[in-house]
């Protein structure tokens, strides 16, 4: 029995302009910066207030910070300047304080790109540090509903964050609060993939396949100044990019696979 569908969604209508667009299709920074502005929208009308008033019941601040993110481009059926592209975000589930949204780039009825994401409620445990985040629980009534899906990415998540991915190429980054950082004062989420694609191109540079999947794990933040390393490797016939910090905990995890002769629709 299927389970029934969260009702909170959001439609817009976009113009494929090209700052929406990379060298091969729909620019990956922009669908994930547009996709999780909508989780927001979406989260912000649940509880009822704008994202500038989420406080928790002490009256600190919080926010839906990003644990995991996964996309598909159809690359073999690229988005191109001047199409009408049709996104639509949805949550899908809740088990607060996560949220689970799925949104969809649909172009003359095609799904050109996907975009499914993982959220949970954080705040600060010490003013000023990005580094000691708790959860804040206690934040809405809507009632949890299809649990089971983001219970299924909770697991996998604590699975990835010690995933043995052999690295053979390690490189440094050290963080840059004015190129990396949010309004939030913390470290962007895209940037994370940002710095990943980046470390790939160097790696796998070469003609563009006919479709991709990218898997993120997210799993802490960062201080301005700290010292990173970016390590690149394969697992599992992906391409995977493992940023740590200096005492080697995983912060971020992403995981690409590229397919040949076949569209993502297939």
């Amino acid at each position: 029995m299927t389970a029934r569908r969260v009702q909170h969604q959001t439609r817009q209508s976009l113009l494929a302009e090209l700052p929406l667009l990379d060298a091969v299709t729909l620019s990956e920074d922009w669908a994930l910066s547009a996709a999780l502005a909508a989780h927001w929208r979406l989260l912000a009308k649940q509880l009822g207030r704008k994202p500038s008033d989420w406080f928790d019941e002490k009256g600190e601040r919080m926010y839906a910070a990003v644990l995991w993110v996964n996309t598909r481009f159809d690359v073999a059926r690229p988005v191109r300047e001047d199409d009408r592209i049709a996104m639509t975000t949805a949550i899908t589930s809740l088990r607060k304080p996560h949220a689970l949204s799925e949104t969809r780039f649909v172009v003359d009825g095609t799904e050109r790109a996907h975009i499914s994401a993982l959220t949970c409620f954080v705040k600060r445990s010490h003013a000023g540090s990005n580094r000691k985040l708790s959860k804040v629980r206690n934040v809405w009534r809507t009632p949890d509903q299809n649990g089971a899906r983001i219970e299924d990415v909770l697991d996998r998540h604590h699975q990835h964050k010690t995933l043995e991915a052999p690295m053979t190429a390690v490189e440094p980054y050290c963080v840059n609060r004015a190129r990396d950082f949010n309004a939030a004062d913390l470290f962007y989420f895209r940037n994370y993939i940002r710095i990943a694609k980046a470390t790939e191109w160097q790696h796998d540079a070469g003609q563009p396949p006919e479709s991709m999947t990218r898997e993120c794990w997210f799993f802490g933040n960062v201080d301005d100044g700290e010292r990173l390393s970016v390590g690149f490797g394969r697992h599992d016939g992906a391409g995977v990019v493992s940023i740590t910090d200096d005492d080697g905990q995983r912060l971020f995890l992403s995981s690409l696979r590229l397919t040949q002769g076949v569209g993502m629709n297939l």
